[in-house]
């Protein structure tokens, strides 16, 4: 394999991650900003409610009581009410993100672009018995085939989520 080669592959492996590095943070900014605009427009229209309900829970105990109590009452409640909206908020804000993509799809595309032109090259040399000794042709041979098993050992592997009869 050329250098130009290699450096196309991992060129393309890079890019690849990137593309789904990109993709996972834009599927974050617009999980964000979706969340943000509902709660937003959600908190316009409960301040709009609150504001008529308020002013008419206000003239009903002013009317009722004394305008003191209807202060007392009111301000209670908007301030239960800002304690639990922070209590939420932060509830809200201590979940989890989402975790970072891993470049494991890329990995294996690196496996397959180099375990193999390697391992076939390898063989052809062992093969021909090109100007190489008996021990260069024994270790080139033993090489392609560790290569091979590696590469056929990670692309087969066993999933931790699969079910075992």
């Amino acid at each position: 394999m050329s250098a130009k080669t290699r450096s196309s592959v991992l060129s393309l492996i890079f890019r690849s991650y990137l593309a789904d590095l990109q993709q996972w943070i834009g599927q974050m900014v617009t999980g964000y900003a979706l969340t943000c605009s509902f709660m937003l427009i959600g908190a316009v229209s409960l301040v709009i409610a609150m504001g008529v309900g308020v002013a008419a829970a206000f003239h009903a105990i002013e009317v009722r009581y004394d305008i003191w109590i209807a202060y007392a009452v009111i301000g209670g409640a908007f301030l239960l009410l800002g304690f639990a909206g922070l209590i939420v908020g932060r509830a809200l804000l201590a979940r989890p993100a989402p975790s970072v993509p891993l470049p494991s799809r890329q990995a294996d595309m690196l496996k397959r672009a180099i375990a193999v032109p390697v391992a076939a090259r390898l063989i052809a040399t062992s093969q021909t018995g090109a100007s190489a000794d008996a021990t260069t042709q024994a270790l080139a041979a033993g090489a392609a085939v560790l290569l091979v098993g590696w590469f056929a050992a990670s692309r087969f592997r066993r999933r931790p989520d699969a079910v075992q009869d």
